[in-house]
């Protein structure tokens, strides 16, 4: 459970006030919850941050060299989680949830402290870590905001699958998923664009998932150790474990949605173009990421709400279309 160092919450009715200019959280707040790999009780506390910053972890369990910043750069592992290390080799592991979060919280700048090596779980979706933002309250800083706006297709591409962010007037995911057949389970779709609102309760809370055929492979690799029927659905023989069921028909499609959103976020702004993915995962999120970021005339910065150049119609509106093929 979310335990809450200030228990106020933050109104989404007015996000376009906030949108042209950085922003950080007003109070501390803290959780406590298991690591789904490490299977460690790790306490994670998000602390406000000066313009710029970005977002930065440092361990507190380190005694030096322990801080991280997230960055494309410093993701070094994307095996079922994406992975961020300094040149120190302190890491942080399982970021893509809490991304997901910061993300749709349209938080800019942010100081973590953490006492393990991953962020935990929690219940395995994103839903917590918004709540234990919006209990901090964001806070409008002076700087600008600023975004990247997509300028020309950019594909990566492993046998069938592939991720792809392509040029549009706003922000928006696509994904598919196919079991193919596996386990009589069908393919799904899910189509997002809209508001942090609508992230929050249509996205926000899909699960993280896995097969039980596959468990003892997982622990053999030492991951997985804390996964549970509380942080996880697991699937076998077709049929969900959970004794709550799915909350959404196509839960397992929109938790990719939720893993690309956070690990696009891994850049650092916010983004104007329409990802779309079939069957991706983190590995190439990242692969995508970095090919986006390394060719520069695929992007451009351009700050928030300028309107000389554009209008800012990301996040504006809130429309989802979730299909279960």
């Amino acid at each position: 459970m979310v335990s809450q160092l200030k228990n106020r919450t933050f109104s989404t009715n007015n996000l376009s006030h906030f949108m042209t200019k950085q922003k950080t959280i007003f109070h501390p707040v803290s959780c406590r919850g298991i690591g789904v790999h490490s299977a460690k009780n790790i306490t994670i506390s998000l602390f406000p941050a000066e313009n710029d910053t970005g977002i930065v972890f440092e361990r507190v369990d380190l005694s030096q060299d322990n801080l991280i910043k997230v960055s494309v750069d410093n993701v070094v592992d994307t095996f079922m989680s994406t992975k961020i290390a300094n040149r120190s080799g302190a890491s942080i592991a399982t970021i893509e949830h809490l991304m997901a979060a910061i993300a749709a919280c349209e938080i800019d700048n942010l100081h973590i402290e953490i006492d393990g090596p991953e962020v935990p779980i929690l219940d395995g979706s994103s839903i917590d870590f918004i709540k234990l933002i919006e209990s901090a309250r964001l806070k409008e800083q002076k700087a600008p905001r600023r975004v990247i706006r997509v300028l020309k297709q950019i594909t990566v591409q492993e046998n069938d699958k592939f991720a792809t962010l392509e040029p549009a007037d706003d922000f928006s995911i696509d994904c598919t998923l196919d079991f193919h057949g596996r386990q009589g389970l069908m393919a799904e779709k899910v189509a997002f664009e809209g508001s942090s609102q609508s992230f929050r309760e249509e996205i926000a809370k899909a699960r993280t998932f896995g097969f039980y055929e596959d468990a003892q492979k997982i622990f053999a690799a030492g991951l997985g150790l804390g996964a549970s029927l509380d942080n996880t659905i697991v699937i076998d023989n077709g049929q969900v474990m959970n004794p709550e069921g799915l909350r959404y028909s196509n839960e397992f499609v929109r938790h990719k949605a939720l893993d690309a959103f956070g690990d696009l976020y891994v850049i650092g702004h916010p983004l104007i173009g329409c990802y779309k993915a079939h069957n991706s995962g983190h590995t190439l999120n990242h692969k995508l990421a970095k090919a986006f970021l390394s060719d520069k005339t695929a992007w451009r910065f351009e700050p928030l709400g300028d309107s000389t150049e554009w209008h800012p119609t990301v996040y504006s509106r809130s429309h989802i279309h979730s299909i279960s093929a």
